[in-house]
Parts: structure tokens; C-alpha cells; sequence
């Protein structure tokens, strides 16, 4: 039994030891590394404001309103009707979003300047046609009336194609 407290002993004195070592190391200061100062981040370059998604962004606006007003409303036959408005609505998102990257990708001759103001013209009309569904379609959620959601059909496409948008091609 004598022989396991000699060995705890040990061990308690090699442990001392050892922590005694930690902290005269501890104790001496770091060798400090002269820092060289960091180089400063570049700056990012600054983005010239996007005037061609303001007009998609409204759109998307508006589709996600109005869908969002016919998910509200209780009875499902109407929602059902009204749902096919929005569901067009939707569909021409594509379209409007081509219609803004081509505005987007045009340059600065006479030709393409022509061409972004038809472009401009263009976004800016279906801005107002997606704006006026919107409010009938929330009209419509108010007060559902099935002839008014039929003639709110017919009005589709809103968007023209892009070939009446754009000038014919110079040979």
C-alpha cells in the first residue's frame, strides 16, 4: 500500500513541476512582430442605377399582390376564376424580363438609342397595363363578378411581342 501513495506523491510532484515550467514560460514576453500595415480593400466599383429593372420589379410587384388577394378569398370558384388572370399575369414576367436585359444590352449609337426608347416605351406601357389588371383583379376579389373576370381575360397578352417593339432590320 506504501508503494501507491509513493507513486501519487510522484505524480503530484511531477505535476507541480509542470505547471511551474507553463508559467515561467507564460511569463516572458512575446517577441513582438512588427506589423505591417494592411493594405486598404479596394474599393468596389460603383454600379450606374439599373433603369430597365424598376419596370420588372413593379410587375413582379403587382402579380405577387394580386395572387397574394386571390389566395385570400373564400370562395373557391372565384378563386379559381380570378387565379387563371393571375396565372397569365405570371406567365408574361418571362417575356418583360427579356424585353429589359435587351434594354439593358444596348449600346450608345443612334440606332440603339432608337431602339431603348421603343424598349423604354414599351416597359413602361406594360407597367401601366400590369398596374390596371392588378386593380381590377383586387376589385374583383372585393366583389367577384364572373363577366368582368371574362372581359379581364381578354385583355391578355399585355405584353406585344418583341418583334412589333423592336424596328425592322436594316439589310
Amino acid at each position: 500500500m506504501d508503494e501507491i501513495w509513493l507513486q501519487v506523491l510522484m505524480a503530484l510532484m511531477a505535476g507541480c513541476a509542470g505547471a511551474g515550467v507553463v508559467l515561467v514560460v507564460r511569463r516572458r514576453p512575446a517577441e513582438q512582430v512588427a506589423a505591417e500595415p494592411e493594405p486598404a480593400p479596394e474599393p468596389l466599383p460603383q454600379r450606374e442605377p439599373d433603369g430597365w429593372g424598376p419596370f420588372v420589379q413593379h410587375c413582379e410587384q403587382m402579380v405577387l399582390r394580386a395572387s397574394r388577394a386571390v389566395e385570400a378569398m373564400s370562395s373557391q370558384q372565384a378563386r379559381n376564376r380570378l387565379l387563371t388572370v393571375v396565372r397569365r399575369m405570371d406567365a408574361e414576367l418571362p417575356n418583360l424580363r427579356v424585353l429589359a436585359e435587351l434594354g439593358r444590352g444596348l449600346g450608345a449609337t443612334s440606332r440603339d438609342v432608337e431602339i431603348a426608347g421603343r424598349v423604354r416605351g414599351e416597359l413602361a406601357e406594360v407597367e401601366k397595363r400590369f398596374g390596371a389588371v392588378t386593380r381590377e383583379v383586387l376589385e374583383l376579389v372585393e366583389d367577384p363578378d364572373p363577366e368582368r373576370v371574362g372581359e379581364l381575360r381578354g385583355r391578355f397578352p399585355l405584353l406585344r411581342p418583341i418583334s412589333a417593339v423592336l424596328p425592322e432590320p436594316v439589310s
